[in-house]
């Protein structure tokens, strides 16, 4: 009772001099800050790599062979891992993802069997037929789709094992829209072992694989070496390393025209499909196709017997290809030209592609991304092709390149990929309007469906509209509005240099935060803590404009309603009668404790039109109260 009363006392001495001025609610909880871990010296406060930041190292060599009969793949893998981090480990965590689609699987348990992340019913998974660090059997353990490998002796800070995995697995007709196969045609994703992420803030990172959120893994050199039927034609993750071995000379020679760049190749063309001795190299037994690829997180790759090949060279010399079905849609003639425009765009804007081959393949998964191959279904129509591909592209710089943890922040590669696909779609297509339908699609869904938060992990979204909207739509429209309140020249500069910064390493979300923060130079916590960690939603409204003239000029006084709940500044724009136009940004903090503010423009003649956030970039979701007219 006495600490109180001194307290009281205290204030009414330290405050009585503020008597009579105006005074706002103390506490407003629309300007909560985010709850961000604390910067230290492996992730500054600057949102770069801090001086201590470390990350491990993973290298595959890998053979696998395709028994097209049985669809069962068998495979041998050697994997080189390198501790770089300040610990030492007595096991390594794998991932088997393979194993969503084994009896009784975690995800089977989770997302429906028949759903789109759904294993269909399909009885596989992986055998495993040993675990070995040479001649040593390790002992291993696996649970669902992780494997615990118990190494022979700890592996130091700065050590470097070796070891192996021999397994095989039947590859499902519908893998969970990921990978799968189609007839012949053989798409494989998630197909090997693969080491799980140790990092400075999980530790190991061991969430389960159960279908709706995709992945997060370590970077490093893959040698792939890839049996199949000589007839058949293979895509993959690298540079083919082999190309005497499994191409005819005509195609050797196309393939080399089409680096040079100009129209697009046509490396097997469907004249030739009637006759495999025309397109193989030869026709008995099978061939072995190696590839190679540095400096990348996974491998994907694609098989099948008469495909279509198309090719075009991308300014930087990297190869973008088309391979499709003969029956595929005729938009599918111009997917490598659609590949080219997307590698040049984001190499333009973002930072130069640093692959050399690109690769879309036509089948039987509606869109996904590994590092130089996207799978990509046979769509008929061009823009909606393009859509699809254009963002499956986009994905080679996030999270290939910037190698974010899609298994919980899936917003940080698929919303900045949904983000980066507008401006790449206004270019291909000038009469688009991606700005406004991104903007149209958030504030329909949301007006039909329930939303969670952007920052709910892609397999806790309740639905696939409520992940279309959290994941991809409404951090678009976010990124748009914080680039339209903090200049798009700023903003620009900054996500280009957040990509060169953290490419090739792991960024969370407080330094993608911080980063665009420092190097902007604008305070981004009450945009950051609405857009992502609420479902606020911005509404802003003009309810009120009073003109006056003096001493020449008018003097135009708009009165502005945050009718939403998210804030925001209210950038207001007046048109005067001879076409001069006036802007007046009223920041966010003049919203603290209130919804109401005004603006108070200066203009030579009487306003006309009065926006406050007009257009699609500032994200309001009731655009017909933003506009006043005289």
């Amino acid at each position: 009772m006495i600490q109180r009363i001194v307290l009281a006392a205290l204030a009414i001495l330290v405050f009585a001099p503020l008597a009579g001025a105006q005074t706002r609610d103390t506490v407003d909880p629309r300007f909560e800050s985010p709850d961000l871990p604390p910067p230290n010296e492996v992730r500054s406060a600057s949102g770069e790599p801090g001086p201590a930041y470390w990350q491990q190292r993973v290298d595959y060599d890998i053979r696998v062979a395709l028994d097209p009969a049985t669809h069962v793949v068998t495979g041998s893998e050697t994997i080189t891992y390198a501790n770089h981090s300040p610990d030492t480990l007595g096991f390594l965590w794998v991932q088997m993802d393979q194993n969503l689609f084994a009896p009784g699987s975690k995800g089977s348990q989770v997302f429906p069997q028949e759903g789109r992340f759904g294993a269909a019913g399909f009885v596989g998974g992986y055998t495993v037929d040993r675990v070995a660090a040479g001649d040593t059997a390790l002992e291993h353990h696996v649970d669902d789709t992780m494997m615990r490998v118990e190494l022979a002796r700890p592996l130091p800070p700065g050590g470097t094992t070796t070891f192996s995995i021999d397994w095989r697995f039947t590859v499902p007709e519908t893998g969970a829209d990921r990978m799968g196969r189609d007839g012949d045609l053989h798409l494989l994703a998630q197909w090997y072992p693969r080491l799980a992420v140790y990092d400075d803030v999980n530790g190991w990172n061991t969430l389960p694989y159960l279908g709706q959120g995709e992945f997060y893994l370590e970077y490093g050199n893959f040698d792939l070496a890839v049996t199949a039927p000589a007839t058949w034609i293979v895509a993959a993750t690298g540079e083919l390393v082999n190309p005497a071995d499994v191409l005819t000379a005509k195609q050797r020679e196309r393939l080399e025209k089409a680096r040079g760049g100009g129209a697009v190749v046509r490396v097997i063309e469907e004249g030739e499909l009637a006759d495999p001795a025309t397109y193989r190299p030869r026709t008995d037994g099978t061939l072995t196709w190696r590839f190679r690829a540095e400096n990348v997180r996974d491998v994907a790759w694609a098989a099948a017997p008469r495909l279509l090949w198309d090719a075009a060279g991308v300014e930087g010399g990297a190869l973008a290809m088309a391979f499709y079905r003969p029956d595929a849609p005729a938009s599918w003639r111009e997917a490598a030209e659609m590949t080219r425009h997307s590698i040049a765009f984001y190499s333009d804007i973002l930072a130069p592609y640093p692959y050399p081959t690109a690769s879309a393949v036509e089948g039987p998964v509606y869109g996904m991304e590994y590092p130089m191959v996207v799978f990509v279904a046979p769509v008929p129509d061009r823009e909606g092709l393009f859509d699809v591909l254009d963002h499956e592209w986009g994905h080679m710089w996030f999270p290939m390149m910037v190698g974010s943890d899609e298994r919980l922040h899936a917003w940080m590669d698929e919303g900045v990929n949904s983000f980066i696909n507008q401006f790449s779609k206004k270019a291909y297509f000038p009469s688009s309007q991606p700005f406004l339908q991104s903007v149209a699609q958030y504030a329909g869904a949301v007006t039909m469906y329930p939303e969670q938060p952007l920052a709910t992990p892609p397999d806790l979204f309740a639905s696939d509209i409520a992940l279309g909207i959290g994941a991809y739509v409404k951090p678009a429209v976010f990124l748009n509005a914080m680039r339209a309140i903090t200049g798009p020249e700023a903003f620009d500069r900054a996500l280009a240099e957040y990509v060169d910064a953290w490419t090739g390493r792991h960024p969370q979300p407080a330094d993608f935060f911080r980063f665009l923060e420092d190097r902007i130079g604008t305070e981004l916590d009450v945009l950051v803590h609405g857009w992502v960690y609420t479902t606020e939603r911005s509404d802003f409204a003009i309810v009120g404009v009073e003109q006056a003239e003096a001493n020449g000029a008018w003097q135009v006084v708009v009165s502005v309603d945050m009718q939403g709940d998210l804030v925001m500044p209210a950038v207001v724009q007046g048109r005067s009668e001879s076409g001069v136009v006036a802007t007046v940004t009223i920041p966010a903090e003049a919203f603290y404790g209130t919804d109401s503010a005004t603006a108070t423009l200066m203009l030579p003649d009487r306003a006309t039109r009065v926006v406050v956030n007009g257009g699609p970039e500032f994200g309001d979701i009731n655009p017909r109260n933003n506009t006043w007219t005289r």
